[in-house]
């Protein structure tokens, strides 16, 4: 009895074994998204479908105070309206992205997924307008000065953003805590995080 019970596991080793050699000689090649919406992860965990029967964001502007926002980019067009240009020493306008960031951001906010016959990406307010205020590269400034300039193009970029009826400001910037003190004085009773 011993041994017949020897055996019986072996032939079941035996037989996982081949099965598993099986199975993997004959898996599919993993699954790819279909489109850019399935990799999207933060539309599910942010419940977009169910945000989405409330609310897209239409008839909200949402300022994007950032690197720019590129208006010809197919999931953004028409949502972008014409802001404000505080990066003199860059080529384009506020509607010129010199990094690729606010152009993200915007995306995220608004986009409309129409790219590639409707399997571009969505935004979570793909309803909103986006107002772009571009700010300066202070990356090429003297870091002595580049707190300030920084913090003062910021106040002028939130003023002028509430000015236009941005009910949303975006802000995809930091600078160190030099700028803190500019910022205070700047924006007396506003809590720039």
């Amino acid at each position: 009895m011993f041994s017949s019970r020897r055996r019986l596991y072996a032939r079941r080793a035996v037989l996982s074994a081949a099965m598993g050699l099986i199975l993997a000689g004959t898996a599919a090649a993993p699954a790819h998204s279909e489109s850019v919406r399935d990799q999207q992860w933060f539309l599910d965990a942010m419940k977009a479908e169910q945000m989405w029967r409330t609310s897209t964001g239409k008839g909200v502007t949402v300022a994007v105070i950032d690197t720019g926002v590129n208006s010809d980019h197919p999931d953004l067009v028409g949502r972008v309206l014409p802001g404000k240009d505080m990066a003199t020493t860059e080529r384009g306008d506020e509607r010129t992205d010199y990094d690729g960031h606010g152009t993200r951001m915007a995306g995220f906010i608004a986009g409309t997924g129409t790219r590639a016959g409707g399997h571009g990406a969505f935004g979570l307010a793909p309803g909103a307008k986006v107002l772009p205020v571009r700010l300066p590269r202070v990356e090429k400034i003297d870091p002595a000065v580049a707190d300030e300039v920084f913090a003062r193009a910021m106040a002028t970029a939130i003023r002028y953003a509430t000015d236009q009826g941005a009910e949303v400001i975006n802000t995809g910037f930091g600078r160190g805590p030099a700028a803190q003190p500019v910022r205070d004085s700047l924006l007396p009773g506003v809590k720039l995080t």
